[in-house]
């Protein structure tokens, strides 16, 4: 019984020490048009770090970090009202 225990702790251990990295849309993003959580918007070298999304009610629901290039960036980043959950976001418009 003890066994089993300690193999569901070290389970759930493991499942809570995945490593959150951002995730690259940069170059292999589609053309379109990207919302995030203002208040999570940073620059990163010629990146913009931040929570994007392509679909605004994900963006409004996840807070996983995403990098886009400053490169891609065809407009933006510019406000883009506010989610049900209080958070204010932004947009850019990628090429």
């Amino acid at each position: 019984m003890k066994v089993v225990i300690a193999l569901a702790v070290a389970l759930t251990l493991a499942a809570c020490a995945t490593t959150n990295k951002a995730t690259a849309v940069g170059t292999t993003a589609q053309a379109g048009t990207y919302y995030c959580w203002k208040d999570k918007l940073a620059t990163e070298g010629d990146n913009l770090l931040c929570n994007w999304d392509s679909d605004r009610r994900v963006a409004c629901e996840t807070s996983y970090p995403v990098t886009i290039s400053k490169g891609r960036v065809s407009a933006g980043p510019t406000d883009a009202g506010r989610c049900n959950n209080g958070q204010w976001l932004v947009t850019v418009t990628t090429r």
